[in-house]
């Protein structure tokens, strides 16, 4: 049997501070208004029991006292109306702040988090935490709060009111309730908590698919493909549409006997009211105990409806708090270390990482000295664990077990000025941002001056670019049509990394996607910006590994060989074998076009 599932709501209110006290006046505000929208049927019940009474009596209907409860039943709608507007002001008020409060603690948190986070939660998943979640807790504030807090007064307004005219019908129209209220806890407690954290997981899966899609947009048009070719879109796409129709398929039987049983209240109303009238001696005050039973009947209806609806949002309301709460529990990355490195040399020790308690090990006891201005190359299959070691240099995690060093330093212990400047990570895919050539190219460096700009540019290889842009180095990214292919992204971001002048630099293979003309243009880019730099190099060419100092073959976590290019050929290992089947592909394609061409 599961075990009930914690609520997340703490943080919640936790995030509400000091309008506690306007959420609380709310709740007050909503009860009292509730309790004045019931006393308005109760003034009306007088006013036609008068009617009913006395129509024939000698003296005929008091026409005062009906103006006087007319009167009362005025002022009990337009107050009512009044304290719910209130009740909503005051929660809109909670509402507004709380969520402003939880969105700013949100991004300064997410902004304080490891870079290495980011790369496995990607930003569509990361914007539906910052703008879904947050708005799902401020609707339910500004509204279901107050909604929430009328459906449990008028409840309980409404049975004190039933029982004081009419214990028999009461106890009636309590039976169905009862039943529908089982019914819809039965509901709410086998499977629908379940469902709305499924549901958010596919939706989140849905959106970072979408992010991921409109963004590949500009490749499917050039090869002519359609959305259906984009198979991870697809695949979101169809499972969350499978998902929702499947559980409102099998919800609704269940539905269906909720709703049958909160509207049929007239089922055991009528018999008791022929019971009573069959039994009692005033048949007029059974005939007005009916009609006003009957009367609130909507309302009892409406009550159980609206619970429900509450139900069903503070259950959203709940998950999205728990999407919040495991954001809140990573861990924020510490720069409070004040040393500064007495050179650039590299020092790996006894390094295991995993990225999480509950993850496996992916870094499994690595040792590795990399001398200053020295080149480490590592290569391995896809997941081996190069790319990781890589990110635990740059800081993009913490090390946990182990230690890495530069200068004698753990890179705890470094200031994070020290971090900032002694590192240039040029990726596999660079991205630049909508702004201007210089300002994408200074990112590194805001105070450089145009002349340092055009300088790394010209080292960089890329006067090819600047000649055909309309504004030279101002011109905006993005806009008036002007964009770059990833070859020219790739030289911009070395530009970048030749202005910041950074001691270390950490490269994932460039050239990886880029093709003949870009990839000879980032080399000689490369040239410039690897000179007297110590140079930590992720490898997927074998060709581009060959003059590296050290060349360490990464496997399942673990540095299985490391040496020079020839050391590891004549080692007859791991090595060897990716560089045979690497030139083996190499030369089949060779092959293969001169066949054609014969």
């Amino acid at each position: 049997m599961k075990g009930k599932k914690k609520s997340h709501m703490g943080l919640l209110f936790k995030e509400m501070g000091a309008f506690k006290i306007t959420m609380i006046l709310s709740i007050i505000v909503a009860a009292v208004g509730a309790y004045v929208s019931l006393r308005a049927y109760g003034y009306i019940y007088n006013a036609a029991r008068e009617v009913i009474i006395h129509i024939e009596d000698s003296g005929g209907v008091d026409t005062l006292y009906l103006i006087d409860m007319g009167k009362h039943i005025l002022f009990c709608v337009t107050g009512a109306y009044g304290l719910y507007g209130l009740a909503l002001l005051f929660s809109h008020i909670t509402a507004f702040n709380t969520a402003a409060r939880l969105k700013k603690r949100l991004l300064r948190h997410i902004g304080s988090l490891p870079l290495g986070y980011f790369d496995t939660h990607p930003s569509g998943v990361l914007r539906k935490l910052v703008e879904k979640n947050t708005d799902a807790a401020e609707t339910l504030i500004a509204h279901q709060i107050p909604n929430t807090a009328q459906s449990i007064a008028l409840p309980v307004f409404f049975a004190i009111y039933m029982f004081k005219y009419n214990a028999m019908m009461a106890i009636a129209c309590i039976i169905p309730v009862v039943i529908g209220f089982i019914l819809l806890v039965s509901i709410m407690m086998g499977g629908g908590s379940d469902f709305v954290r499924k549901y958010q997981k596919a939706s989140a899966d849905m959106s970072d698919a979408c992010v991921e899609y409109v963004r590949g947009i500009p490749v499917m048009k050039t090869f002519g493909q359609s959305a259906d070719s984009f198979k991870r879109y697809k695949d979101a796409v169809t499972n969350f549409a499978d998902f929702v129709y499947k559980f409102a398929i099998s919800m609704m039987n269940a539905d269906s006997s909720y709703n049958t049983a909160i509207n049929s209240i007239f089922v055991t109303l009528i018999p008791a009211a022929l019971y009573m009238f069959k039994t009692s001696t005033d048949s007029k005050s059974v005939i007005l105990d009916f009609i006003f039973f009957a009367s609130m009947i909507p309302l009892a209806v409406t009550l159980l409806k609206r619970i429900m609806s509450n139900s069903s949002e503070s259950i959203i309301v709940d998950e999205a708090m728990e999407a919040l709460e495991k954001v809140f529990n990573e861990k924020s990355q510490s720069f409070a270390g004040s040393l500064e490195p007495e050179n650039f040399d590299i020092s790996i020790r006894d390094l295991t990482f995993r990225y999480s308690k509950d993850t496996p090990v992916v870094i499994d006891g690595v040792n590795l000295e990399i001398p200053e201005k020295s080149t480490v190359a590592f290569v391995g299959m896809s997941g081996s664990g190069k790319s990781t070691i890589a990110n635990l240099i740059a800081r993009f995690w913490d090390v946990e077990e182990g230690a890495i060093k530069i200068g004698g330093c753990e890179l705890k212990e470094l200031s994070k000025k020290s971090i900032d400047s002694l590192m240039s990570v040029v990726f596999q895919e660079s991205t630049l941002l909508k702004t201007t050539l210089a300002q994408n190219v200074a990112l590194y460096k805001p105070d450089a001056t145009k002349d340092e700009i055009l300088r790394a540019l010209h080292l960089a290889q890329c006067d090819d670019i600047l000649e055909r842009l309309p504004d030279g180095i101002d011109t905006v990214y993005g806009s008036k049509g002007t964009y770059f292919s990833g070859g020219e992204i790739q030289r911009i971001a070395i530009a970048r990394a030749i202005l910041k002048d950074a001691p270390i630099v950490i490269l994932d293979e460039a050239t990886a996607f880029a093709d003949a003309e870009n990839e000879y243009l980032i080399r000689k880019a490369l040239e410039k910006l690897l000179a007297d730099k110590t140079v930590i190099m992720i490898a997927h060419r074998m060709q581009t590994v060959r003059n590296a100092d050290k060349i360490c073959v990464i496997d399942n976590g673990k540095i299985a060989e490391s040496g020079t290019h020839r050391e590891l050929m004549i080692m007859n290992g791991i090595y060897k074998k990716m560089t045979d089947e690497y030139e083996k592909a190499v030369n089949w394609k060779f092959e293969r076009r001169e066949a054609v061409n014969a």
